[in-house]
């Protein structure tokens, strides 16, 4: 092998020493106008009468014709050799062979274990070349329409040029709308709020009496629980709140009060749902209510008679596109207690207890998403545990009542709800008249401010009464709250309200005119400190005995963890 390389190395050496001895005698001449240059046109006779070249000293120069005949094989590669006359044009360039990498490469690694704060990346200079160099890709990019590309990993700048990049802005905390909220219990899914509120006042006229007023101080406690769910689909809520208030100076005038509902909603489909409903209440009658009056002036009643009301309702609805179809039916039973006077004598209320039985259509269609109109009727019954009343009247009844409204929102500051339509109740008893009249209910929210908010209801019912010859009461009422929060914690509510009660077929008008402040003050979520004022006045056709005025002034904590 090593005899070839010097062999060759003898070769080349020799024609580069017989171009530089004669150039003149080896250039061939110049091909006349039209004549092609061919190997065989080439003279090549002068080469043979140069003189020899000395020989390379250290080695045995070879003669033309060995160097011939060596470089023969090489140049050969699987063809004959080219005839004695061709021309050479040099030897051919041998293939390069690099030299293997030392140490060989390692191979890729996966990423050694990522801190949970990790080094910012480095980033060059704004003035740097390579920042220049990186805006300047970056305008060809769009330039080119490479816009949504795979963005090729950039080269690390050098130190020379490197600066830490700078950390992104951390995203604002997300305000809570309620941040002084109570956070409740989860049971499973579900979320249960429990509260208790002891407070301290004075009332100046405990039994609501219009003659003989004594004030006492009193104690009021709380309790309630409130049940949300968290569910896609389905919905369940409950809300229940009793009360108990004791008087330390007046007796008889201890009671208690309370109210409740439960909603359970059953999605059978996403167009059909199914709606379980129900409700409870507790409250007390005054001793100088018109139905508990005595023909004797100096016989009242010297307790405050219970009445109680439990009621559930079982719904269907069924959409059909924009268009809604409810159809409810429902059972409330009516409990009242006995009234006792001073001179021993008992007023049978139990008797007037009764039930109701109802069924409620409904429409509504949705014109937009801020207006959906909607009609429905009301046709119930009323059945009483006695025949007849205390006063020899036959109170058994049905009802029927129709109305039109629509639930609307004008702006995201006014929203809210209107109905109109007319009521009327028919009585066994020949001797009462018909109780009816029209009905108008709305709710109508306006939002000032994000702190000030306006509320004005307005309603009308009808109750029953053991009045003797009233057939019952119909009631109308108009309410106005305004909230307006100091605060994230501490919010001043104002109301006031005006109530006309029409004992139609009895000869008597009630009005009632209530005004009072709240403010409640959170310390923390769980923890609130809470203060009010009431003033009540009623003015009553029947006498003065039924008149009264009072004031309230209360103060006390709600805890709800």
């Amino acid at each position: 092998m090593s005899s070839a390389r010097f062999e060759s190395r003898a070769a080349a050496t020799t024609l580069i020493v017989l171009s530089l001895a004669t150039p003149a005698a080896i250039a061939p001449p110049r091909p006349a106008l039209g004549q092609t240059l061919s190997p065989n046109s080439l003279d090549i006779a002068p080469l043979r009468d140069l003189p020899t070249v000395p020989p390379i000293p250290g080695a045995e120069a070879p003669t033309p014709a060995q160097a011939q005949q060596t470089l023969a094989p090489s140049l050969r590669r699987g063809a004959e050799a080219p005839p004695p006359g061709a021309p050479n044009y040099g030897l051919p360039r041998p293939r390069t062979q690099l030299p293997r990498p030392y140490p060989p490469p390692q191979a890729l690694k996966p990423p050694p274990f990522s801190p949970t704060h990790p080094l910012p990346r480095l980033k060059p200079y704004q003035t740097s070349v390579e920042a220049k160099e990186a805006a300047r890709r970056r305008v060809r990019a769009l330039r080119l329409g490479l816009r949504g590309t795979l963005q090729l990993p950039e080269r690390p700048p050098p130190p020379t040029v490197a600066l830490p990049d700078f950390l992104p802005p951390r995203a604002k905390p997300r305000l809570e709308p309620d941040p002084y909220g109570a956070l409740g219990f989860g049971v499973g899914s579900l979320r249960l709020f429990a509260y208790a509120e002891p407070s301290f006042g004075y009332d100046s006229n405990p039994n609501r009496l219009a003659q003989d007023v004594q004030g006492s101080k009193f104690a009021r406690v709380d309790v309630g629980l409130r049940l949300r769910s968290d569910w896609m689909r389905d919905d369940v809520q409950a809300n229940l709140r009793l009360g108990y208030v004791d008087y330390f100076s007046v007796e008889n005038a201890d009671r208690p009060d309370g109210v409740g509902d439960f909603l359970y909603r059953y999605d059978i489909a996403r167009d059909t749902k199914v709606k379980f409903e129900g409700r409870f209440s507790l409250d007390t009658q005054r001793p100088g209510a018109p139905g508990l009056a005595s023909s004797q002036t100096d016989v009242v009643v010297i307790n405050r008679p219970l009445i109680v009301s439990l009621g559930t309702a079982v719904g269907v609805t069924q959409s059909f596109g924009r268009l809604d179809t409810t159809l409810r039916g429902s059972f409330d039973r009516w409990l009242y207690q006995n009234a006792y006077y001073n001179d021993g004598s008992v007023l049978d209320l139990a008797g007037t207890s009764y039930n109701a039985y109802g069924i409620n259509p409904r429409v509504s269609y949705e014109l937009t998403p801020n207006l959906r109109p909607y009609a429905e009727a009301t046709l119930d019954r009323r059945v009483h545990d006695s025949w007849l009343d205390p006063y020899g009247y036959a109170r058994d009844s049905t009802g029927a009542q129709a109305r039109i409204g629509t639930t609307f929102k004008i702006t995201d500051l006014l929203r809210g709800e209107a109905s109109g339509g007319y009521a009327q109740r028919d009585y066994a008893d020949a001797r009462l008249p018909r109780l009816r009249g029209p009905i108008v209910d709305a709710a109508l929210i306006y939002s000032a401010t994000p702190l000030t908010t306006f509320t004005l209801r307005t309603g009308t019912t009808l109750s029953e009464t053991t009045l003797a010859g009233a057939a019952g009461v119909l009631s109308r009422n108009v309410t106005l709250d305004v909230v307006h929060a100091l605060r994230r914690n501490f919010t001043i509510t104002g109301t006031g309200s005006f109530q006309t009660n029409n004992y139609q077929g009895g000869d008597t008008l009630e009005r009632v005119v209530t005004a009072g402040v709240r403010l409640e003050y959170k310390i923390t979520r769980a923890i609130a400190i809470k203060a009010s004022y009431f003033y009540q006045h009623l003015e009553s056709t029947a006498g003065q005995n039924s008149s009264f005025t009072a004031n309230v002034i209360m103060a006390g904590l709600r805890f709800e963890p």
